[in-house]
């Protein structure tokens, strides 16, 4: 087993003047804030393949909406003599039906209750089916492409245990399940501590140093159940000595990165989480999320994933 030693920035940086938040929140996204860059339609498309399910479709819609009233607004000024089968009225009735009608052009349904009778309309229209064809092929490519981008979807337990281990040591546990019907193999996990250490030069400065954390197992060939990685606190640890109050005062922070081949995509896949010290319980013990059946199939519980009891740490 190699020893756990200090390594390089791994690239979030080693210097601040203040505390700062956590460096990887939850969900796996780095806490970072990027300002000063101009918004680029270059970027559209990765920005909508990977904004939430619900940000994309309003923004879909949103767009659909906006892009049809304008076409209904020209067609409203045109003048109802442009369009046959228009009823005429207030200006909000007409704008209403030429919305209808922009919408069926859009989308090429054109029932026909509206439709273009003077040249300057039939040229809008022609351009506006033109426009749909082209949206809707993009928004499929786009739906295409949140659909098939590989990407893990792993349960982490919600506490990391400072739990008792063999020979009288104590050791660092922390466990995930793949939460896909898929098959996850050749699973690789990479832990890192960072710390605080304060400096006082003029000024508070902190600097951050990372150590890779030694683990029982740094990889498993298959992943059908629940991986309980395990960092053993041993005398060449770094946390060996360390309590509970020493690591808050450090501002200690666990960061995790899982990579594995899911057979879906045929593809690696990446995830990446963290623990701070509030989200580390210092005696406890993993509690089993399998078990066998009679019928010999073995049945794994995730509402059990966050289960552990309290035990004496060695």
């Amino acid at each position: 087993m190699a020893n756990s030693k200090q390594t390089r920035d791994p690239g979030v940086g080693t210097q601040y003047t203040i505390n700062s938040k956590r460096i990887i929140n939850q969900d796996g996204s780095f806490n970072v804030i990027r300002s000063g860059l101009r918004v680029s339609t270059r970027d559209t498309y990765q920005l909508m393949i990977k904004m939430s399910w619900s940000r994309f479709f309003l923004v879909v819609f949103t767009f659909l909406l906006v892009v049809n009233a304008v076409f209904a607004l020209v067609y409203t000024l045109m003048g109802v003599d442009q369009l046959g089968g228009l009823r005429g009225g207030h200006f909000y009735v007409r704008f209403l039906e030429a919305y209808y009608f922009s919408f069926q052009t859009f989308t090429t349904v054109g029932y026909g209750g509206v439709h273009p009778i003077g040249h300057w309309a039939n040229i809008v229209a022609s351009f506006e089916a033109v426009v749909g064809w082209m949206c809707f092929a993009i928004i499929t490519g786009m739906l295409y492409g949140r659909f098939s981008k590989p990407s893990a979807r792993l349960m982490y337990s919600k506490k990391a245990l400072i739990a008792p281990y063999k020979d009288g040591l104590n050791s660092l546990q922390f466990r995930i399940a793949n939460m896909r019907n898929s098959n996850l193999m050749e699973m690789e996990a990479t832990v890192m501590l960072v710390t605080v250490e304060r400096h006082k030069d003029g000024k508070s400065i902190l600097k951050r140093s990372y150590i890779n954390l030694d683990l029982e197992r740094n990889s498993i060939l298959y992943f059908p159940l629940n991986w309980t990685v395990v960092h053993v606190i041993d005398e060449k640890s770094p946390l060996a000595n360390k309590t509970k109050e020493e690591m808050e005062a450090m501002d200690a922070e666990i960061l995790i990165m899982i990579k594995g081949f899911d057979d879906t995509f045929s593809q690696v896949v990446h995830s990446r989480y963290s623990y701070k010290c509030d989200e580390v319980f210092w005696g406890g013990k993993f509690a089993s999320v399998y078990e066998t059946q009679p019928s010999g199939d073995t049945l794994m519980d995730f509402t059990k994933m966050n289960d552990f009891t309290d035990v004496e740490l060695n």
